[in-house]
């Protein structure tokens, strides 16, 4: 019956909004970064600070979460030169760290989502407040995830514009 109960009430709650405000940010790298607690973000980005799920926010600026241009590089191989390591006017080196840290975002987020998706089906040993804000957590986790994931397709994307071998893509 507790069991009823608890999941009854975790649907319900699904659709109450919660008070907790996500924050997001590019660093000088091109990390996209996540936090909910605004004293954390360091004071060089605070200015172009972005709330995740505020329809109020301004929109991010171009290019923010996409560190490199090739995105916007069209059909054309521009800038590739295999002789110099060069693709789409960037080294392959410069493609390979930007692959892992971007599969590194997304599959971190994908472990988020599973501890929260536990943490859903069996509310065990949380308390009623946490509970109640596991739906909210879950679908804004669930929404960085999705950008993240397609961050890194808009990547590959434009690693295949490049023509990027496939052994720099790991």
């Amino acid at each position: 019956m507790k069991r009823i109960v608890s999941l009854v009430g975790v649907m319900l709650f699904w659709s109450l909004p919660v008070l907790a405000e996500t924050y997001t940010w590019t660093d000088r790298n091109g990390t996209v970064n996540f936090s909910d607690d605004y004293s954390s973000i360091p004071k060089q980005y605070r200015k172009k600070v972005r709330k995740l799920g505020d329809i109020d926010a301004a929109p991010a600026p171009a290019g923010t979460g996409k560190p490199s241009a090739p995105a916007a590089a069209g059909p054309d191989t521009a800038g590739t030169n295999p002789a110099d390591g060069s693709y789409g006017g960037k080294k392959a080196e410069a493609w390979q760290r930007e692959f892992k840290t971007r599969a590194a975002d997304y599959k971190q987020l994908e472990s988020e989502l599973t501890q929260l998706e536990s943490l859903i089906k069996n509310p065990v040993r949380i308390s009623q407040e946490r509970m109640q804000g596991l739906p909210q957590e879950f679908r804004d986790a669930q929404k960085r995830y999705n950008e993240a994931l397609k961050s890194y397709n808009d990547l590959n994307d434009a690693a295949n514009k490049a023509q990027l071998p496939a052994e720099f893509r790991k």
